[in-house]
């Protein structure tokens, strides 16, 4: 099973290389500027965001590649998936 923490940290230091997403799923929250580690909230909170998003955008920022895969075609059932580069 993937780790949203795990995944999150290792995206905020530049180690994913390649980042699966799940075009139906959504993790409300943010990611932590200072660390990178994923602070869920609820939908209803001003700041909410989605953090598969914010993952994406990390990812891209940092030369990585990012595809949308069905879910039916996921490695797992978390909404995302990665390859780490190192």
């Amino acid at each position: 099973m993937v780790n949203v923490d795990e995944v999150a940290q290792a995206a905020h230091i530049g180690r994913v290389g390649t980042l699966l997403l799940d075009p139906e799923r959504e993790l409300t929250g943010k990611l932590d500027a200072g660390d990178g580690r994923p602070c869920p909230a609820e939908a209803s909170h001003p700041d909410v965001d989605d953090m598969l998003d914010d993952l994406a955008e990390k990812v891209l920022l940092q030369k990585g590649s990012v595809f949308v895969v069905p879910a039916g075609c996921m490695p797992s059932d978390t909404g995302l998936a990665t390859i780490y580069r190192y």
